[in-house]
């Protein structure tokens, strides 16, 4: 089960739903946040992407290789502003 909770960002207002962690599990499988240096988005690959991918991952919204870096909302910062990620209290998803 995961219970996705929506950041948004003090300055700019970009959002996502994640767990504070940077990682959560679904039925589909556990998932991983990173941050793309590219296309400046918060991106979820699932542990099984990650594996056929090797030692080379792909941002899956701009397709470039190697400009992702790890993320959670605790320690990261927005990658549109670098701006601090806030919790917002308006909507939290609980998903299994």
């Amino acid at each position: 089960m995961a219970q996705l909770t929506l950041y948004k960002c003090s300055k700019c207002g970009y959002s996502v739903y994640t767990e504070p962690q940077g990682h959560y599990a679904l039925l589909s499988g556990r998932h991983f946040n990173f941050s793309c240096n590219h296309c400046k988005e918060i991106v979820s690959i699932s542990a099984h992407s990650l594996s056929t991918q090797g030692f080379t991952v792909y941002c899956p919204k701009c397709d470039t290789d190697g400009s992702l870096s790890t993320w959670n909302p605790i320690d990261g910062h927005c990658p549109k502003c670098n701006g601090e990620m806030e919790v917002s209290n308006d909507l939290v998803i609980l998903a299994d």
